[in-house]
Order: structure tokens, then C-alpha cells, then sequence
């Protein structure tokens, strides 16, 4: 029963995360919704993006690709410096 909770609790957390990283002017989109998978190779060009663990990441690139790698577990913050 404990683990069953648990699941459930992660599984909310997780569609909450989601959902912060929704598009601007009102449409619910993820920000990350045109890598179907992890990018391998980044540019260099600098437009900060603020992730929910803290860090700034260079561009939306180094964004989702840290997003692939922690299991879609970080979320968008804000674009910009943290």
C-alpha cells in the first residue's frame, strides 16, 4: 500500500513538473516537445534557460538534454539566468 502511495505521489509530482514547463501565450505545450529524444550535439549559441534544480543551462539544447538525462525530472524555471 506504501508503495502503491508512493508511485502516485511521484507520478503527481511529475505531471506537475510537466505542466510548469508549459509554452507561452496560454497554449499547454512542453518546452522541450521537439526532442523525441536526447540531443547529441548542442550549439554554442548563448540563450540562457533557469531549470528547476538551480542551474543555468546555455541554451533550450543543454536544457533538454539535461532533461533526457535526469529522466524528465527537471523542469523549466524561467528563460534567462537563475
Amino acid at each position: 500500500m506504501k508503495t502503491a502511495a508512493i508511485i502516485v505521489f511521484l507520478a503527481l509530482g511529475l505531471f506537475s513538473c510537466f505542466q510548469d514547463a508549459a509554452a507561452q501565450d496560454g497554449e499547454l505545450q512542453a518546452f522541450c516537445s521537439e526532442y523525441k529524444k536526447p540531443p547529441s550535439v548542442c550549439t554554442k549559441d548563448l540563450h540562457p534557460i533557469c531549470g528547476s534544480d538551480g542551474k543555468t543551462y546555455t541554451n533550450k539544447c543543454f536544457f533538454c538534454k539535461a532533461v533526457w538525462e535526469n529522466l524528465g525530472s527537471l523542469c523549466f524555471k524561467q528563460e534567462g539566468e537563475c
